[in-house]
Order: C-alpha cells, then structure tokens, then sequence
C-alpha cells in the first residue's frame, strides 16, 4: 500500500498501529491536514479576490499583497499541513503533541498577517516582525518533524530530508523580503530575484519535488520506479536552487546558468519517476494525478526556457519575454496545477477518513478535456509570451483563468463540506 493510502486508511488513531500508540487526547493525522488546510484555502481565495480587484481598479500595493496571501499565508500552509501528514503516514506515528501544531498555526498566521499588514501599509518594521514571527514558526515545524522522527521506529530519511531542507532555504529568503522591505540598496545584484527563488523555488519547490515522491506513486497506486534518483533529485534541486539565488545575489551570470542547469536536473530527474508510475499504472487516471503529470511537464518546459535564455540572451532567443514564458509555465502551469491536484485529493481522504465520504470516481473523458484546456492555456500564454504574440495574451489568460475557475469550484465542493463536517479538532 502507498503512502497516501496507508494515512488514509490509518489516520484514525482506533485504526492504526504505533510503536507507542497515541497518547489521550492525540491529535489525528487528519486533524493537522485539516487544520492547515483550511486556513490556506481561505487566504488562497482572499489573495485572488485582491488579485482581482488589482486587475480593475489597479491597485498600487494589490500585486505584491495578492502574491504574499496566496503564496505565504496560502500555499505555505498547504505545505505545512501535508508535509507532517505525510511523514506521519511514512514513519507510521502521531502527529505532533497538540500544543506544539497550535504554535506553528498561531505563529505562521501572525507572521503573515504582519507581512500582508506591512506591504498593504508600507510599514517595514511589521515585515521585520512578520519575518521574525515565521522563522520561529519554521523553528517548531522542524521540531514536530523531528519529535515524529523520534517516535517511530522506522528510519525513512527521505520522509523529513525534504522539508527540513526547504525550511533551512525559506529562512534567506525571508531574510532577502526583509531587505527589500526596508528599501535597502543591494548594488551587487538582484534581491528580489534571490528572494523570490528561494521562497518559490527554495521553500514551495523543494517541498513540492520531496511530496510528489510519496504523493505520485499513491495517486496511480504504483511505487517509486528509480528510488535511487530521489538522492539525485534532492541533490541537484537544492544545489540549483543556492547557485541561482547566490548568482541572483551577486550578479554572476556563469552561477545562475549552474542553478537552472541543475533545477532542471533534479525536475527531470523527478519527471523519470513520474513517467514510471504512469507507465505502471493501471488506467483510468484521477483527475489529480493528470493535473500533477501535467504540472511535472510545464516545469520541465520552463526550466528549460529559463536555461537557455540564460545562455544565449533573450535577443537571440525571441522578440518577447522570456521572464514571462517562464513565470506562465512555472507558476500557473507547474506550481497552480500541483497545488490544485494535490488539494484535490487530499481533500478528498479527508472526507474519507473523517465522515466515510467515497473517494471521487474517474471520469475519463470530462478529465481529459479539462486537462487539456489547461495544458493548452497555460502553452499558449507561455507561447504567446515568448514570441511577442501581444494579441493572443488576453485569450490564452482568459482561457486560463476559465479552467482555474472550474478546478477552483471543484476545490470548494470539497472544502465546502470538510469545513462543515470533518472540522479538525486542534
């Protein structure tokens, strides 16, 4: 049995077997899965509310808190709550002591609330203290793994290697936030392109790769075709990621050429074990594991775009933005499909484990067309991006933003009824 299903299946403390049982009042796997959650989806749909009324009314500071909401109070949190779910599920023990997770939620909600409070307010004493406010947090996340880790008699290193890792890179770029809040003059590079590679690529990214390890080969009730590529992919994608932002940091174009060159490494080295679980498979696929090999290939094509700009100069390569072709296949292609995917699914043993809802049943054909429409729309921005095709923009956002508002209503049908039914007892 898989990961995911094994804590699906086993999430119920009358249900599993521990090494020391749970203690009374233990919190249950799916309680911190919940919790999280949660909260996440809320800012994820206030962040694109504000993201909205930016787009009308153009509102000077709505980018940058739209991107903090969806991204640190958002997606951060979906990552809090899966990463200690899944290494629950690994090393077959509770979920932190009660008090311990009440910390981190507390914690990493004051923090961003004090970052969104200072870039809404121009304010950089609360980024300061936001920053501080997170870092504390990330101090106890990495405590619940280690307390998890210690527990159980199990030694599956790669079930915490990958968050502790992506912890350790959030910090400097935290760090990296804080200076540019403060207006604070970098001459020997770029910050924000240091601050946002290691936030996205750092702290998103690598906790992203490390999941679909276990999450993939659930999704398709496969197992991992060439574990011996996740010391590989590790490797590379947390080497790529310092060599791109050190490169970003201090202007060294030879390092950042390293960085994307190893980023694509590891994807591709991931991109093998997802091309084997799908090859093992037995079809019909879910729509969650499509929408994840979807997200795989979009990275894949975005580092690749990322690199050889980077080589030869975005002249020689197109007449358009090569920076948007890749923020259009990384972020709304691989990042927006992975985290939608996995939301999808996670949601959805949520449900199973808490109230006995079925698992939602494959619909080949409707799943197809809807990932088609997605893989079309976000090549086609990528497309349109890259070659300056100014025209074809508009439609290809437009058909974008159309498939994310179809998965976003099939997030809420399940979001819906967790918040109401299976509410996590923290």
């Amino acid at each position: 049995m898989s990961a995911t299903a094994s804590a699906g299946a086993s999430a119920d403390p009358g249900r599993r077997c521990s090494p020391r049982g749970p203690a009374p009042e233990a919190l249950r796997p799916t309680d911190v899965l919940g919790a999280f959650f949660l909260l996440g989806l809320a800012y994820l749909t206030v962040g694109t509310l504000v993201a909205i009324v930016h787009g009308v009314a153009d509102w000077p500071a709505g980018r940058w808190l739209a991107l903090h909401l969806v991204f640190l109070g958002g997606v951060s949190q979906l990552v809090l709550g899966a990463s200690q779910f899944f290494v629950g599920a690994f090393l077959a023990t509770e979920p932190p002591a009660r008090a311990l997770v009440r910390a981190q939620l507390g914690l990493w909600n004051a923090g961003t609330l004090a970052v969104v409070a200072a870039v809404a307010l121009g304010v950089p004493a609360g980024a300061q203290i936001g920053a501080l406010t997170l870092v504390a947090a990330l101090v106890l996340y990495a405590s619940g793994l280690r307390a998890m880790q210690r527990r159980s008699l199990q030694r599956a290193r790669w079930a915490v290697r990958w968050y502790y890792a992506c912890a350790a890179l959030l910090v400097p770029g935290l760090v990296a936030g804080v200076l540019l809040a403060r207006g604070t003059a970098w001459p020997t590079g770029d910050l924000l392109a240091t601050h946002l590679t290691l936030n996205l690529a750092g702290w998103l990214g690598t906790a992203i790769v490390g999941t679909l390890h276990t999450l993939f080969p659930s999704l398709t009730a496969t197992s991992l075709s060439f574990p011996k590529l996740e010391s590989w992919t590790f490797a590379s994608w947390t080497a790529g990621v310092l060599a791109l932002a050190a490169g970003s940091a201090f202007a060294i174009p030879a390092l950042a050429i390293v960085g994307w060159t190893l980023l694509l490494t590891g994807a591709t080295c991931l991109g093998a074990n997802v091309l084997g679980s799908l090859r093992a498979t037995s079809p019909p696929l879910t729509l969650p594991a499509r929408l994840l090999a979807t997200g795989q290939a979009a990275l894949l094509a975005g580092l690749a775009v990322a690199l050889t700009e980077s080589v030869v100069g975005t002249q020689a390569l197109v007449v358009g933005s090569a920076r948007a072709a890749v923020a259009a296949l990384v972020l709304a292609g691989w990042l927006g499909l992975t985290v939608l995917g996995s939301v999808l699914h996670l949601l959805a043993v949520l449900l199973r484990v808490r109230v006995g809802r079925a698992l939602p049943v494959p619909r080949p054909t409707r799943d197809r067309w809807l990932v088609a429409l997605a893989v079309t729309s976000v090549f086609a921005l990528a497309t349109a991006q890259l070659l300056g095709l100014g025209a074809a923009v508009a439609p290809a956002a437009a058909l974008l933003a159309a498939v994310y508002a179809l998965l976003a209503c099939k997030v809420l049908t399940l979001a819906v009824p967790a918040a109401r039914t299976a509410r996590p007892s923290v």
